[in-house]
């Protein structure tokens, strides 16, 4: 999906569509909504789950290996969060407005549809400087197909556009309060990506390539970055790489965006000096992560770069924490964050033959989270 920052927000006033009275209104009650429960009412479970975390479970002892000692102990710490009325209230109150973001925003983008649709079509020059490459003969991954991404209805292709809800009414209305998933309350998603990109340890590079791009969101951050760079984006979603590639050419960036798996790409040996993965490997299972992992090495040249950035480990982060981006697994059309979240990709790195291997966190609740390496010369 794509998310405009304040500037580029600015810089679309001129083109955006203005929502009706009702459909806007709509769309503020919930950022209110969204705003209340990720700044206050979560601070008060989370003052509630430690003040009493040790007493629960101060007597309880976890057997088995490290990895299941870490599951179990998991369990015991959402049960602990499940008993907390101001833990399951907030849990609540996500939950509403996750869903309720497409019940109020499809209305209010159908009210001015002529609008938005012209918006889309007509927006691309006659001589792009980009590309767009669909192929409706991939095969779409079973751990990608029907899943209701985000709890998006019929998933990232489900409704023809999600682009402009993104864009245009639940990123400016609901989701620029932060306070969802992994990103912290009054973070600013479009601001953590510049933050990732500049990860990168060089001053300049020739040819970037963002697997599982979603869209031109993070492109654009490396376009800010490092502006001379060859850009290339691939996604297994076509209307995620439309919309992205409307916008690339809306601002004059040049992007070539494919439909290609991220396991893989097609590309060339050795025909990039960097990788950027934003927010990819927690919506796939550990296995495609891995095989996705070791195509980004096949096609870095010797010397290369990767940087990832997606939600921390469980291991990272206190133990309320943690409970949150568990539930996000059955709760938020997330099913691999908890399965990621046990996994440890700066060793998986190591293993695939990454050096320089490092993890840390850039922001508060340890998000954004990057993991980045370098192939050996």
């Amino acid at each position: 999906m794509t998310f405009l920052s304040k500037e580029q927000t600015q810089k679309n006033a001129s083109v955006a569509p203005v929502l009706s009275q009702r459909g806007r209104a709509g769309m503020e009650l919930l950022g209110s909504i969204q705003n209340y429960s990720s700044g206050q009412l979560r601070s008060l479970a989370k003052q509630q789950f430690e003040s009493q975390l040790s007493a629960n479970l101060a007597t309880s002892s976890i057997e088995g290996s490290p990895t299941q000692q870490a599951r179990r102990q998991l369990v015991k710490w959402r049960e602990h969060a499940e008993s907390l009325s101001s833990y399951r209230y907030e849990r609540f109150i996500q939950r509403y407005v996750a869903e309720d973001v497409y019940c109020r925003g499809i209305p209010a983008v159908e009210e001015q549809r002529d609008t938005f649709e012209r918006l889309a079509s007509t927006s691309l020059p006659k001589h792009p400087q980009g590309s767009l490459q669909l192929d409706p003969s991939l095969d779409v991954p079973r751990y990608y197909d029907g899943v209701e991404w985000h709890l998006e209805p019929g998933g990232y292709d489900g409704y023809d556009l999600y682009g402009a809800l993104f864009t245009y009414v639940a990123g400016p209305c609901v989701f620029k309060y932060g306070g969802y998933a992994a990103v912290a309350h009054g973070e600013d998603i479009t601001r953590h990506r510049v933050d990732v990109v500049s990860q990168l340890k060089k001053s300049s590079y020739a040819r970037v390539y963002e697997p599982g791009c979603g869209g031109f969101s993070t492109l654009a951050a490396v376009h800010n970055v490092f502006p001379q760079a060859e850009l290339v984006g691939c996604d297994l979603s076509p209307l995620l790489l439309t919309n992205g590639h409307i916008h690339a050419e809306r601002v004059g960036v040049k992007v070539t965006f494919k439909q290609r798996d991220a396991r893989e790409t097609g590309e060339p040996d050795a025909a990039f000096d960097a990788v950027i993965m934003y927010a990819l490997l927690h919506e796939m299972p550990p296995d495609a992560g891995v095989a996705a992992l070791r195509e980004a090495f096949r096609i870095l040249q010797p010397g290369g770069e990767i940087v990832i950035s997606d939600p921390p480990p469980f291991r990272a982060v206190p133990a309320f924490n943690a409970v949150l981006l568990d539930w996000d697994t059955k709760h938020r059309g997330e099913p691999f964050f908890s399965a990621v979240g046990h996994f440890n990709w700066s060793e998986c790195l190591q293993d695939i033959g990454f050096a320089d291997v490092d993890e840390y966190a850039l922001g508060p609740d340890q998000y954004p989270w990057v993991t980045r390496g370098v192939k050996p010369e």
